[in-house]
């Protein structure tokens, strides 16, 4: 995704430091209650349907595809954009789950990967997480070709239909307790496609979701930081 830069105003001085000691993530969205003058532009531009309009415009990361557009828009410069990459949330399965984590991993996870229809850009960004810089294999973390060799599966884009088939199956062939970790605005709330003809349904509506990480996509920080926060290591 293009990123312009002369649209980015920094709300604080710890969003600033933050740019200089994690890099630029697509992060949250952040509104200034006291800029905020509700008039509702913000909320029209956006695709995604992220944007409600409470007390203040609220952003609902885990419906937003980060195309900053709603910050362009905004006449009261009330929205800017952060490089705070940790938005990464457990499910209700998910926090009883990391209270025994441990115990049943081991203080480690073993993961398959499942694209069931997204563009590759948070395969891409998923990849990134094993390189040489991110190298999350040194927090325990690694994946595997087979499911029955795995604790979880990790699921980037949106549900297709054809592609729900091969979901369950993967998910099937994992043996209990399993986890499953949703990857991007897609895997979260079917992002720019959900209204789309091939799109069959919400993944936590198909499959028991643990881990929540939005992003479109989210960076290699995005996913190690749900990750670690999984397994209650951060």
């Amino acid at each position: 995704m293009k990123i312009i830069w002369d649209r980015i105003k920094y709300g604080s001085e710890s969003v600033k430091d933050s740019l200089y000691e994690n890099g630029y993530a697509n992060g949250r969205i952040l509104v200034d209650s006291k800029r905020c003058s509700r008039c509702g532009e913000c909320a029209a531009e956006c695709i995604a349907g992220a944007i409600t309009l409470g007390e203040m415009a609220e952003v609902q990361m885990d419906k937003c595809i980060f195309c900053q557009e709603c910050i362009g828009v905004c006449k009261q410069e009330a929205l800017t954009a952060s490089s705070d990459y940790k938005m990464a949330h457990l499910s209700e399965k998910g926090e009883e789950l990391r209270s025994k984590i441990f115990k049943i991993f081991n203080r480690s996870l073993v993961l398959r990967s499942v694209d069931t229809g997204s563009c590759n850009a948070c395969m891409l960004e998923l990849s990134a997480t094993q390189n040489n810089f991110y190298a999350l294999s040194r927090y325990g973390i690694n994946f595997s070709a087979s499911p029955r060799h795995c604790d979880g599966i990790v699921v980037t884009g949106p549900v297709t239909v054809n592609m729900k088939k091969a979901l369950l199956k993967t998910y099937d062939a994992m043996s209990e307790p399993k986890l499953v970790i949703a990857v991007g605005s897609c895997a979260n709330d079917g992002g720019v496609f959900k209204d789309g003809y091939g799109n069959l349904d919400k993944l936590s509506n198909i499959l028991p979701v643990d881990l929540y990480i939005p992003g479109c996509p989210p960076s290699p920080q995005a996913i190690i930081y749900g990750l670690l926060l999984l397994m209650d290591r951060i």
